[in-house]
């Protein structure tokens, strides 16, 4: 049976302001704990984060580890963080911090996916502040074989 790019239970809402590096460690370790990526993932999610932001902007950031990292990967997955006071992302303020993992290119799909679902602004602020995780696991999986 294939693993589920996101369940509700990869959905933490209402999490109280911290670093950047502590909001991508976070989503790095649940990553990890769900069997999605080995632990080496969370180094390779911080040296993306050297290279390019991954804040995308309206609110949201989605750290991702580099591409030599692929093999570090063991299952497509998401964990969706918010932090409805934001948290300071490279310059931005951030409400939700997406990590994802994807195997085998499907981290193209699911970036594109979350683009197409939040570029607009009234759309992702909806999520900035929501207490309703299934909200948030439909607008992420309307659409998507997740």
């Amino acid at each position: 049976m294939k693993k589920a790019i996101l369940s509700p239970h990869n959905i933490i809402l209402g999490l109280p302001s911290s670093s950047r590096d502590e909001a991508i460690r976070l989503v790095g370790e649940r990553l990890i704990e769900e069997g999605y990526v080995t632990s080496e993932y969370v180094d390779a999610m911080f040296e993306r984060e050297e290279i390019v932001s991954t804040y995308i902007g309206n609110g949201i950031a989605i750290p991702h580890g580099v591409g030599k990292a692929r093999h570090q990967i063991l299952h497509s997955g998401l964990v969706v963080m918010q932090y409805p006071e934001g948290i300071e992302y490279n310059g931005n303020t951030a409400y939700l911090v997406i990590g994802i993992a994807g195997k085998d290119n499907d981290h193209i799909k699911i970036l594109a996916n979350i683009a197409e679902a939040f570029g607009d602004e009234d759309d992702a602020k909806k999520l900035w502040h929501t207490r309703d995780v299934n909200l948030v696991y439909k607008l992420f999986t309307e659409g998507s074989e997740s």
